[in-house]
């Protein structure tokens, strides 16, 4: 069973940051918040379903850096050659996802939000390795309690106080994601999952994610963040069932992630080859923009996320089994350990398949 809202979610998410960055929906850039709630919930699934957690970073890894490196690739070739403002340096620390941490700008501003993916990764793979996963209302706090701190941390520093706001004042929504996991299980709202909702709610809501922006309106933001909230407790609850009828967002969903790496600079690149202020012109210009971007994530969906990715995890998995496994367990007969693995079916962990979740992900 795939839950198929969650698909139309991500692909109303990454339609409206498109949007956003094309200039044709003020508050698009609010969609990334959407993305980090569904995060929180396929990446809570995905930890509780796997043996142990070299299995966890190995499905991520799998999952996010293939395409990730083909689009980064095609974002720098796009760049170096039409605007000349990145370097091979850039390009090579930009390789590891982690460029943000070694003092490197992004290739493309869009992959800020890797970085807050990353470290929610790594506080659930300390929970693994700390067999805490289950203990999720104590890490799961812990996050919360930072969040809120983050309110007090000034981000117009220039330096550890800014760096470490940008990041915390994001996990209040992967830790409503787990716990909108859990009232899909339940079925219900309990008392606990409500307060922890408002708590999640209210922090994000004191927090000025767009204050950068000359039009930002608080209000608006506020209202758009609580309408985010009000549509994911509708889905978890079953009453979403009918955005599976629109299969433009159900598709949208499938190649976000490849779309949301590319569409911008790629986009931006392409309209500024284009001087008008015209805003007929500049919505037909748009429109093309959407079309090619969406043909190049359909074929980077179709051949790399799914295919490559999916090789690239089972070399992933022999190389650690086979580093990890002791001589007797080594010379197991090839034929056998296929055979294992033809007949082996995903495991289904609350109604879910572990395949399943492991491609679910965030942006």
């Amino acid at each position: 069973m795939r839950i198929k809202e969650l698909d139309a979610l991500r692909g109303l998410a990454a339609f409206a940051v498109f949007l956003f960055h094309f200039q044709l929906f003020d508050y698009g850039y609010l969609g990334v918040h959407l993305f980090f709630i569904i995060s929180g919930f396929v990446i809570f699934l995905t930890a509780k379903s796997v043996k142990n957690p070299s299995d966890f970073v190995i499905a991520r890894f799998s999952r996010l850096y293939p395409t990730y490196w083909v689009c980064l690739f095609l974002t720098f070739a796009v760049l170096y050659v039409g605007r000349g403002d990145v370097t091979f340096k850039q390009l090579a620390y930009n390789l590891t996802m982690f460029q943000a941490f070694l003092g490197e700008k992004n290739v493309d501003g869009a992959y800020w939000s890797l970085t807050e993916e990353l470290v929610f990764y790594v506080i659930v793979f300390a929970a693994l390795m700390l067999g805490m996963i289950h203990r999720v209302k104590l890490w799961a706090g812990g996050m919360l309690l930072l969040g809120l701190g983050g309110l007090f941390l000034n981000p117009e520093s220039s330096g550890l106080q800014n760096n470490i706001e940008a990041v915390v004042k994001y996990f209040n929504l992967f830790v409503a994601g787990i716990i909108f996991y859990h009232i899909y299980l339940d079925q219900k709202i309990k008392l606990t999952h409500a307060a922890g909702l408002v708590l999640c709610l209210g922090i994000a809501l004191m927090y000025g994610y767009g204050s950068y922006l000359p039009y930002f309106n608080h209000s608006i933001e506020i209202a758009v963040i609580c309408s985010f909230f009000a549509l994911f407790t509708l889905l978890v609850l079953g009453k979403l069932a009918f955005l599976q009828k629109y299969k433009w967002m159900l598709f949208m969903g499938e190649i976000s992630y490849p779309f949301y790496l590319l569409h911008q600079e790629i986009g931006l690149t392409f309209r500024r080859l284009f001087a008008t202020e015209n805003l007929y012109v500049h919505i037909a210009l748009v429109a093309v923009i959407f079309v090619g971007i969406t043909l190049l994530a359909t074929f980077i969906n179709r051949n790399i996320e799914h295919s490559t990715s999916r090789a690239f995890k089972k070399k992933l998995q022999a190389w650690y089994n086979g580093k990890t496994l002791v001589p007797e367990q080594q010379a197991v007969p090839a034929t056998v350990v296929a055979t294992e693995e033809v007949e082996s079916e995903p495991a289904i962990v609350d109604g879910l398949s572990v395949s399943q979740a492991n491609k679910a992900s965030a942006p």
